[in-house]
């Protein structure tokens, strides 16, 4: 159980004081003294230099009425949900998406360059075969034979 003491401060005392002695029109006057010292206890405690960002936002926390913090939060709270499912179909989009075109292309493309292999070793070994039949002794038959066909591009 928490024990509660009130503890006085001299302006609180001298408050007081002239609470009981003085007349009502008493009351409304003050001495520029103790205005003094009050202001300058709030200036103490007030410290620019040392103040953070956090506290000035901690401290804008009362401005705010407890309804507009409540759609605050839950505004927020739907966003980041929105963004982090959001992020979460894209990562699972972007997955099949590249699993499937490394399924489909690699095999295409080893495909195509078998076929582009192929396709030079013909063109090459058609080279040769013409080359030895140019070559070869006894070939004059087969080059006035070339001679007599006509030239196909």
């Amino acid at each position: 159980m928490v024990k509660l003491t009130q503890i006085e401060d001299d302006s609180t005392a001298r408050f007081n004081q002239t609470d009981k002695s003085a007349k009502p029109a008493a009351k409304e006057t003050y001495s520029d003294s103790e205005d003094s010292d009050s202001a300058s206890d709030v200036d103490d405690d007030f410290d620019i230099e040392n103040e953070t960002v956090l506290d000035r936002i901690v401290a804008l926390k009362d401005i705010i009425s407890p309804q507009h913090r409540s759609q605050i939060v839950s505004f927020t709270e739907r966003a980041k949900q929105s963004l982090f499912s959001g992020l979460d179909m894209s990562g699972k989009l972007l997955w099949t998406v590249t699993s499937s075109a490394l399924l489909l292309s690699v095999p295409l493309s080893l495909a195509i360059l078998s076929e582009t292999q192929l396709q030079e070793m013909e063109k090459e070994m058609a080279l040769q075969q013409s080359a030895q039949e140019v070559l070869a002794p006894g070939s004059e038959g087969a080059f006035n034979k070339n001679e007599n066909q006509p030239a196909t591009a």
